[in-house]
């Protein structure tokens, strides 16, 4: 039986064990063991070869202008190359990224990383160095979460996360009706089938009214059993499908691309000996809630109104503004399109030409607008820090005097931002314009200890 289903598997498959043998069926043995190669006197086991295992190159500083294309030309002259992963830029790192580099298992990473180092890409360095493997991938958590009213409330955490992750992907959805006829728990995802039971509690309340009797905790061991079944299958749904990591409360984004696509995964603890107030119950599941709150959080979306005022720009303006810009009056009833050379009695000429000779050059701004506006969406968008100065609390007096003329955010060198003096330097000097010169003496800062200067010792 299982010779049979060994011989009906694909090229791809077979492929994936070495060494690469050829198919014989009196050769290999039908246990449930590993394929095992009869070769007379001994028996040599096929084992496979471990694809999720890879060898890795850590980038630690990437240029702003460096982009993913440019690395992934120089990186796949060495054999054995997989694919790239970029960090966002960080700003407190002058807007530098961080990379991976990710190779097969078989390569010499070592000498690919001193190459890596002797290159320089737009004259920067990538800072190349190779990435260790991961230490420990499966890690635990407080031995809480094994309790049974934690592993309750995880449940329908999870199951919530999931409804909501699902309806950001579009995955498992269904139609109008038969949601608008559900409440709650409406999916069509088959992982969250039948745990229905385990987001209600249950209670002999009726029998423990007419005993009366305290209300008494079911300790069921079954139930329980089963109820860590259904979360650890939740668990893995939300690692495999979504990336999150629901214990540590984490999204994984980028991990398609990185060197280790599901790296590390955090799994309950041992559960405790000693018992477990009520109280402390409380406030881990209290305390799990609120950290989650990001991950159950919608993405925000910009109205309107919010991103007109952040400067959004319309695709009708600028592109008026555009052939407002390529329409010159040399004369009377004599209009020049600079784009062509060309002249024209009057400006509606020259804007029906440019409408017909150049529509890549309007699409080129409508694209430019477009990618403006995505950029205001974006929560996640790079821009300047805010000063110490603007937030809240008491300034110094002087604190806003290295701003008051010359102004922005000062680097390294006294020079702004985006390079060359800010706003300051010509003509002014740097001086306050419209005030007379102060002239009282000026007062010398010096350690107390230094000797005296020649002219105090006269």
């Amino acid at each position: 039986m299982y010779t049979l289903w060994f011989l009906k598997l694909s090229k791809n498959v077979r492929s994936l064990y070495a060494p690469r043998l050829v198919i014989r069926p009196e050769r290999y043995c039908t246990t449930r063991r590993l394929l095992q190669k009869d070769t007379g006197d001994e028996v040599v086991p096929l084992t496979p070869r471990p694809l999720h295992r890879t060898s890795s190159i850590f980038l630690r500083t990437i240029s702003p202008r460096i982009t993913k294309a440019e690395i992934e030309t120089i990186c796949k002259r060495y054999p054995g190359f997989l694919r790239v992963s970029l960090a966002d830029p960080q700003p407190e790192q002058h807007w530098y990224r961080r990379g991976w580099v990710t190779f097969r298992r078989d390569v010499n990473v070592k000498d690919i990383c001193w190459n890596l180092n002797n290159i320089r890409v737009r004259d920067c360095e990538l800072g190349a160095i190779v990435n260790r493997d991961l230490s420990r991938r499966v890690r635990t958590v407080s031995g809480l979460s094994a309790v049974k009213q934690v592993v309750l409330h995880d449940i329908k955490l999870c199951a919530k996360l999931i409804q909501d992750l699902d309806a950001r992907a579009n995955l498992w959805q269904i139609d109008d009706e038969n949601s608008q006829q559900g409440f709650g728990l409406v999916s069509a995802n088959p992982v969250l089938k039948g745990i229905t039971d385990f987001l209600v509690d249950e209670a002999s309340a009726e029998e423990e009214e007419l005993l009366g009797t305290g209300s008494v905790t079911e300790d069921s061991k079954e139930k329980h059993n089963a109820a860590l079944k259904v979360l650890d299958c939740l668990l893995l749904y939300l690692r495999i499908v979504h990336s999150v990591d629901f214990y540590n409360q984490s999204h994984y984004p980028n991990e398609d691309e990185m060197p280790n696509r599901c790296g590390i995964m955090h799994l309950r603890g041992t559960p405790s000996s000693t018992e477990v107030s009520n109280q402390e119950i409380a406030e881990y599941t209290e305390g799990f809630r609120s950290k989650l709150t990001a991950l159950l959080a919608a993405p925000t979306q910009l109205d309107d109104a919010e991103l007109t005022s952040l400067g959004a720009k319309s695709q009708d303006t600028e592109v008026e503004k555009f052939i407002q810009a390529n329409t010159q009056e040399l004369a009377k009833e004599r209009w020049l399109c600079p784009l062509s050379g060309k002249k024209f009695k009057g400006p509606e000429f020259v804007r029906k030409h440019i409408f017909l000779k150049f529509a890549n050059e309007l699409e080129e701004v409508r694209k430019e607008v477009d990618y403006f506006n995505n950029y205001l969406r974006d929560p996640k968008r790079p821009q300047l820090a805010e000063h110490p100065g603007n937030r809240g609390g008491k300034k110094d007096s002087f604190g806003d005097s290295a701003f008051a003329y010359g102004g922005g955010y000062r680097g390294r060198g006294g020079f702004g931002h985006y390079g060359g003096p800010a706003y300051g330097g010509r003509g002014n000097r740097g001086y306050p314009r419209g005030r007379g010169l102060d002239y009282r003496p000026v007062i010398t800062y010096r350690d107390l200890d230094a000797p005296c200067e020649p002219e105090e010792i006269i």
